[in-house]
């Protein structure tokens, strides 16, 4: 029975709303019948582990800018939703296509293609609070509870085609759950439709209550409908959310509930992070200077386009290593607002590309300064220290955020280069460890503990240390195991 539970929360995501599920329109109590299956801290265990076994089998994005930003909005999404005690891990995949997901246990995950087509933040945000309406709802266990026995084999042809999709063979992952999915056709879109529709009414509040526009909700999923008619291309959200007119028309009709506010001005936070997303996107050398070069022309004050622009234009030039363009084009955001962790962040990228160590890490040191605790600023800080032989600098605190965030794979990465410049083994092996583990890769993890053990068999205190987190790995082990 374990086994099968592990299964079904393992093969939840990408296709999960297409699972039949029980549909209520209140929050689950405390031992009904979906606690019984499966309870919040079991979810908690297998949503981590299903993660790092996604980062191990699919390209993410790692960028501690955009990082930041989504686990400021996700949280403050969160707070705002019926979710209780929100602990939540994000990840962001390396695909244009539109999607998002979230897993039993707080794991949500977004498409580098959602902040590439959602052009606000009212209506990324949207996304994110669906699907924190589908997790607030534990609409996941509570389908267990209600398929019991009969739906098993379906669930396990899921499993299967969630397995190719993590692979990248999306096609191929459809055609798989094809048959699993004909077998309970009826059923599956009664209940679909009904998920979907508390998802959505659940969102709608939880914007609303965030203070952003419920109208962006309904506003998206017209756009992405209409794409899929016009264009022939079926975004993955619609395929695994599917659209229909009466769930738009339902959508627009519970908007328009909500009181009626001024369209305000998008955030500027929102628009950079995208922006900064969508240069990584533009392969084309040449192409992306010239597309942000063309927007500035038009711009007659530094307004928020104009700032979106200048620092897309920047992000570019870098790219195509135009360095003293690069910092012509950023110089009117750094005299405009000298302290936003984007603009300081993207001259700092300039002077590393540079090779100008120093420069880099004087600016950086006193941005932390004024924002000591700003996670994106001090791990570019970290990178450049390190690229600079400083190692020592930020290895202490390196390791206090490492261990403050452990689903984090950023500070660990950033942790084996600063012990391989220092030539610290120890440090080495136990940092590679994590890495490792968070990839899904446990028993590579064990390896690296073993190793780091062999170094320190006279040291009993470190010794025991080791030892206690290869038991928690093996732990983990389990927890994946079908």
């Amino acid at each position: 029975m374990k086994a099968l539970v592990t299964a079904l929360l393992t093969g939840l995501v990408l296709l999960g709303t297409l699972l039949p599920a029980h549909a209520e329109s209140e929050l689950p109590e405390l031992g009904d019948n979906s606690s019984a299956i499966v309870s919040p801290e079991q979810e908690y265990r297998l949503g981590r582990a299903w993660i790092r076994k996604l980062r191990g089998s699919t390209s993410s994005i790692n960028d501690p800018i955009l990082q930041s930003y989504l686990e400021r909005q996700c949280y403050r999404l969160a707070f705002n939703s019926p979710l209780k005690d929100p602990d939540l891990t994000l990840i962001i995949i390396n695909d244009k296509a539109i999607n998002a997901f979230a897993v039993p246990g707080g794991v949500i995950g977004i498409n580098a293609g959602l902040l590439l087509h959602a052009e606000t933040e009212a209506e990324f945000s949207s996304v994110l609070a669906h699907e924190l309406g589908h997790l607030s709802q534990r609409h996941f266990a509570r389908q267990l509870a209600e398929s019991k026995n009969s739906q098993w084999v379906y669930l396990g042809a899921m499993l299967a085609s969630i397995a190719v999709a993590a692979s990248g063979d999306g096609q191929g992952a459809y055609a798989l759950g094809a048959s699993a999915q004909a077998a309970s056709l009826q059923n599956r879109l009664s209940y679909s439709r009904l998920n979907e529709q508390e998802a959505d009414r659940i969102g709608m509040q939880t914007l609303a209550d965030a203070g952003l526009d419920p109208q962006a909700m309904p506003r998206f999923f017209q756009r992405m409908e209409r794409q899929s008619r016009q264009v022939g291309a079926i975004p993955e959200f619609v395929l695994t959310h599917p659209l229909t007119q009466s769930r738009i028309a339902d959508t627009f009709n519970r908007a328009n509930q909500f009181p009626k506010r001024k369209r305000a001005e998008d955030a500027l936070d929102y628009q950079l992070a995208r922006t900064r997303m969508l240069v990584q996107f533009m392969n084309d050398t040449g192409r992306g200077a010239a597309h942000f070069q063309e927007q500035i022309k038009e711009s007659r004050t530094l307004d928020d386009s104009a700032r979106v622009n200048h620092l897309g234009l920047a992000l570019a030039l870098v790219r195509e290593r135009k360095f003293a363009e690069a910092h012509e084009a950023l110089a009117p955001l750094l005299a405009d607002d000298p302290q936003r962790a984007d603009y300081v962040i993207a001259e700092a990228e300039i002077l590393f590309s540079e090779r100008r160590l120093d420069d880099a890490a004087r600016l950086l040191e006193a941005a932390l300064a004024i924002t000591p605790d700003s996670y994106p600023l001090f791990m570019y800080y970290a990178k450049v220290r390190i690229a600079n032989g400083e190692a020592a600098m930020v290895t202490e605190r390196l390791e206090a955020l490492a261990r403050e965030r452990s689903d984090d794979i950023q500070p660990w990465r950033l942790l084996v280069d600063a012990y391989s410049s220092s030539k610290n083994a120890l440090g080495v092996h136990r940092a590679r460890a994590e890495v490792f583990f968070l990839y899904g890769h446990e028993d590579k993890a064990l390896e690296q503990l073993k190793m780091a053990g062999d170094l320190v068999r006279n040291d009993y205190p470190m010794t025991a240390r080791i030892q206690k987190r290869m038991r928690k790995i093996e732990e983990a082990k389990q927890d994946m195991k079908l």
